[in-house]
């Protein structure tokens, strides 16, 4: 149940909406906005719900993803993850993770390794390829500065895409959208999307920066940002209560 408490100035007396709105009209107004906002959080949760319990998805009944979509209002988790070379098995710390989610970074490539650099890698215990084990998970490539991005969902928990390679000594903008069945990889400039077959894991996350099965790559993260999104009908629920109450006025 969605628990809503307002604390009200002065008590409305009995009558229509339409005395309300001749008394006060500011009051009106201010009523009508807070029940308007309150079924957009109820129908944002519901859909969440929905779009999750027909998926399949474990674990959206855990109390922090409830009262996320209660406020209805993206979760944004800076990570403890300072500036500076990477290093292996380091833990920077846990999230609880939704099927969509933004991910971005700065990196600054600072040479290459023969083996698969360690990035980030977001997972439930281990390294692969159980659900939710690379929720995401991002290295270089073997002996280039190629992004090597992988997005596991629930018949492939490896589910990739793979980048053209970075500029050495250049810090560049990462941000990894997936929205929906909507992938969307934005490397500097460049765009890079695809279409997902089947969805993400949502749960509760181990986040490293360098992690303990690969060695880390050589480079340089800052700015790491998590940020949890409502589903893409939640967001269309918000969309048309929107145009609704622009109507009324």
């Amino acid at each position: 149940m969605l628990c809503i408490r307002c604390i009200c100035s002065r008590n409305i007396q009995t009558g229509s909406l339409k005395e309300m709105k001749k008394e006060n009209a500011s009051l009106y107004w201010t009523v009508a906005l807070f029940l308007a906002l309150s079924t957009i959080c109820v129908t944002a949760n519901k859909l969440y719900r929905s779009y999750n319990v027909e998926a399949g998805i474990a674990g959206v009944a855990d109390d922090k993803c409830e009262v996320a979509y209660r406020q209805c209002k993206a979760i944004n988790v800076q990570l403890s993850a300072s500036p500076g070379l990477l290093v292996p098995n380091t833990k920077i710390g846990e999230v609880y993770g939704t099927a969509d989610y933004t991910l971005s970074f700065d990196i600054t490539p600072t040479g290459t390794i023969n083996d698969y650099g360690s990035i980030l890698h977001f997972t439930t215990d281990n390294n692969c390829c159980n659900f939710g084990q690379r929720s995401p998970a991002i290295w270089f490539h073997q002996g280039t500065t190629r992004l090597y991005v992988a997005i596991g969902d629930s018949t492939d928990g490896n589910w990739r895409l793979d980048t053209d390679a970075l500029p050495l000594n250049v810090r560049t903008k990462i941000t990894l959208e997936c929205k929906g069945k909507n992938v969307k990889l934005t490397v500097g400039a460049k765009v890079y999307t695809a279409t997902q077959p089947t969805y993400r894991f949502a749960g509760n996350l181990v986040v490293y920066a360098g992690d303990p099965w690969y060695p880390p790559a050589k480079a340089v993260i800052s700015n790491l940002l998590y940020k949890i999104l409502p589903p893409a009908e939640a967001n269309a629920a918000v969309t048309s209560q929107r145009r609704y109450m622009s109507n009324l006025q």
